[in-house]
């Protein structure tokens, strides 16, 4: 994946998802994949929009769209619990 984890941190910041309530991202290279813990019962609205917006980067020709097509394909978004 060439996206970096701190490209990704700073997107879901930019996507304001770090607003929703607690949002974590997760970054394995050895497993190569993201993963996105968003607010309760968030996670459906959140990959929504996640697509959404690198689509439109791809669209728009900001992003490789290899690399954002390898990026969705190892997104695993889920809603926060809290632990008891």
């Amino acid at each position: 994946m060439a996206y970096t984890r701190q490209e990704v941190q700073d997107w879901v910041k930019k996507l304001d998802l770090n607003t929703w309530g607690p949002t974590e991202v997760y970054w394995s290279d050895q497993f190569h994949r993201v993963h996105v813990i968003a607010a309760d019962a968030e996670s459906e609205a959140v990959t929504a929009k996640i697509h959404a917006a690198v689509e439109a980067e791809i669209a728009a020709g900001t992003t490789d769209e290899t690399d954002a097509r390898d990026f969705l394909e190892h997104l695993i978004v889920t809603d926060y619990a809290q632990e008891d």
